[in-house]
């Protein structure tokens, strides 16, 4: 589905991701875990084509996407989630998934269609403004938009920052959900237990580079993960 080879990428002089590699396979939920500062979301967004790629390759459903737009790189069946600024709070509900779709609008109805079905909770507030919603609400929509046009994989950047431990287990019940309906993804959470304990396999990284590996039940087992990164 997704392979990054040595990937490198950063901001003005300095590299941020120093020659990582990874991989997302079909029906798979990958975590990527880390201290602050490790270039996590610095590596999704140079995946969906917001930070350029300095050297090493991406390849997505067996295609080159290195050099792709961002807008090419959503046609070609990827979603992205950032941390922040996800929602247009002055829009309503329908508004903001509408958004999602308008580089293919006739797909919007069907998608649509699905959106519902993993968050029936926005159906019943579709016409409601997103700015006057709850934090896990509004996390549904931006996670609603990414899903409209029904990529085959969803980046998902920090979704469970800013929740509260309730909405958080809601949260990542619907990622559990999103992918048995067909859906790879890519998650960025500081919140490593919990992310990893819905995930097929993971990857630890730090000041850039890739540290550790494995499926994910090992890496909740592996006592230098736990150290390091998990609170013991």
């Amino acid at each position: 589905m997704l392979k990054l080879i040595d990937v490198v990428s950063g901001y003005t002089d300095v590299d941020i991701i120093k020659g990582v590699s990874i991989e997302v396979g079909k029906d798979e939920i990958v975590t990527i875990i880390g201290p602050n500062g490790s270039g996590k979301s610095t590596l999704m967004k140079t995946i969906f084509g917001l930070v350029k790629l300095r050297s090493g390759k991406i390849m997505f459903r067996d295609k080159d996407i290195s050099r792709l737009r961002t807008d090419r790189i959503v046609q070609a069946g990827m979603g992205y989630v950032p941390q922040e600024r996800n929602v247009f709070p002055s829009l309503t509900v329908l508004e903001n998934l509408e958004m999602g779709a308008f580089i293919q609008r006739d797909r919007f109805e069907e998608g649509l269609e699905e959106v519902f079905t993993i968050f029936p909770e926005l159906k019943n507030k579709r016409t409601q403004k997103v700015g006057t919603m709850s934090g896990g609400e509004q996390k549904m929509v931006a996670v609603g938009r990414a899903l409209i046009l029904m990529p085959a994989l969803l980046l998902l950047d920090e979704p469970s920052s800013g929740l509260s431990p309730k909405l958080r287990d809601v949260l990542f019940n619907k990622i559990v959900e999103i992918n048995e309906l067909g859906t790879s993804l890519l998650v960025v959470e500081q919140n490593a237990k919990m992310a990893l304990s819905v995930s097929h396999r993971g990857y630890v990284l730090e000041t850039g580079k890739k540290r550790f590996e494995g499926e994910a039940k090992r890496l909740l087992e592996n006592e230098e993960v736990k150290r390091l990164y998990l609170g013991g």
